[in-house]
């Protein structure tokens, strides 16, 4: 980690203009302490609010910047979360890429690979949030009184805790639910010395301690902007999480909660590209501008297949998967974003995403629709059958109004709601996790099927193709995690 952990209580003064004169009359003035650090929050809480809103704002910034991994180095599937949720996705069954492009090592499972560039940049992308966050939290005692340290401290948490969830579930060895399994180091800021992989459980014990911490931190905290993390979109983080541990009641209640407030959007918003944040439905996105846009490195040059991208431009479509498209009722507007109504488009390219501007379409990363899908799968886990079945009728019934609401109970129930999901949240990032979290294999290699060769082939579930690979650069650099360790390939 020797990109990453470079501060062990130890934050350069320049920081800190405007603090007392006392508090920096030490004998080396180029760091601070831990014990300044915690006078500084009692005794100028403006000047710490500062430095840690600053890095918070810098992580946001983080997430949908251009080049995390290795900056001036040119990679255009590097450019933050939403790089991340596109690769992710196709690795699944239900995106195709029509040609040999960026995101091709995703789509080829070459990416997993120790040596590849892929797990490089994910690590490093997360690890560096990681890194950051540590920094405010150990700046703000976690009993401060001031109010607003007490929210920075909170969302600054969120973040931390949401990496780790991102990185326990690409990374560890064994997804069959042995939580004694090796999963990722965890690393609080307090040490320079690389960690050795902690369990699963261990990471999720420190990824529901920081959510759990979050979501009471901003409890009363009123957001200016859905860019910004308040209590919604916590508490839609801890619904995932709970979902992937099987603790469906806080699953559940969380996901109600996460959604209060955002309705769902209308037909006409649904077909308006997934692009605007100013969109009822989004609960936690980024607002991308003219200054902050990473023009032909960005998500909706690669899968915006009717822009001037990589995707429209050199035709490096995203298409959905043959069997998906044809579950979608011909009733149901969903149906409409698989290209049959654009004579531009080859058939299964997608229209769901779509920009109309120079590329200053806006990310999404939460939205209510996703809530709606975690509290239905998780009443129908719980044997509340009538209102899973209520939930879904409530998503679908303006989608498709031909559909009725399901009379399925059980295992059948659960999975047309999983259906549901792969249809509703097609393209923003949860296909992959969601075949991990079923047991479902990846199929490609079927009778009429849209995939191509670089990409054709057939895993079963639990195979080791289903967890990438440790970067070598961490294995070189980190002394307690050692070749052994390392996954499988």
């Amino acid at each position: 980690m020797k990109k990453i952990l470079i501060i062990l209580f130890l934050i350069p003064s320049f920081l800190f203009l405007g603090c007392e004169d006392d508090f920096l009359d030490t004998e080396n003035k180029e760091y601070v302490s831990k014990e300044q650090l915690d006078k500084l929050a009692s005794s100028s809480p403006e000047s710490l609010l500062a430095v840690s809103d600053g890095i918070l704002t810098g992580a946001y910034s983080f997430m949908r910047e251009y080049n995390t991994w290795e900056p001036g180095n040119g990679r255009h599937d590097d450019f933050g979360q939403k790089s991340i949720d596109l690769g992710l996705d196709l690795m699944s069954n239900d995106m195709v890429q029509v040609k040999s492009h960026w995101f091709s090592n995703y789509y080829s499972y070459k990416g997993r690979n120790t040596i590849w560039s892929t797990t490089h940049i994910i690590w490093n992308f997360y690890y560096s949030l990681i890194k950051n966050m540590n920094d405010i939290i150990l700046f703000i005692p976690d009993d401060v009184e001031n109010e607003d340290l007490e929210n920075v401290l909170g969302r600054a948490k969120a973040i931390r805790g949401f990496a780790y969830f991102q990185l326990v579930r690409i990374y560890q060895h064994d997804y069959s639910g042995n939580e004694s399994a090796l999963g990722v180091p965890i690393y609080d800021g307090t040490s320079f010395d690389g960690q050795p992989r902690a369990t699963v459980q261990e990471v999720y014990t420190q990824i529901l301690s920081d959510l759990e911490s979050a979501y009471s931190n901003l409890s009363d905290f009123s957001r200016t902007s859905i860019t910004d993390i308040n209590s919604n979109v916590v508490a839609g983080l801890l619904a995932r999480v709970y979902l992937e541990l099987k603790d469906y009641s806080k699953a559940a209640a969380m996901a109600n909660e996460a959604r209060q407030g955002y309705p769902l959007m209308s037909n006409d918003q649904w077909l308006e590209g997934f692009s605007n944040i100013a969109n009822p439905e989004w609960i936690w996105g980024a607002d991308i501008d003219g200054e902050s846009s990473t023009i032909y490195a960005s998500y909706f040059s690669h899968i915006s297949n009717l822009d001037p991208g990589y995707a429209g431009i050199l035709a490096v479509y995203k298409s959905i998967d043959k069997r998906l498209y044809d579950l979608i009722p011909d009733t149901d507007i969903r149906k409409t974003y698989a290209g049959d109504d654009d004579p531009d488009l080859p058939k299964y390219a997608n229209t769901k995403f779509r920009d109309g501007t120079f590329f200053e379409a806006d990310y999404l990363y939460m939205r209510s629709a996703e809530m709606y899908l975690i509290e239905a799968e998780a009443e129908a886990n719980l044997g509340n059958d009538s209102k899973a079945a209520d939930l879904i009728y409530e998503l679908v019934k303006d989608r498709d109004p031909a559909y009725a609401k399901s009379t399925n109970t059980g295992n059948a129930l659960l999975q047309e709601i999983y259906v549901q999901r792969r249809i509703e949240l097609w393209g923003e990032g949860f296909a992959w996790f969601d075949m991990k979290r079923w047991g479902v294999g990846l199929e490609r290699d079927y009778e009429g099927t849209n995939h191509v060769t670089f990409g054709l082939f057939n895993f079963s579930s639990g195979s080791n193709e289903f967890v990438f690979q440790i970067p070598e650069d961490e294995i070189n650099a980190n002394d307690n995690i050692n070749d052994g360790e390392q996954n499988p390939l």
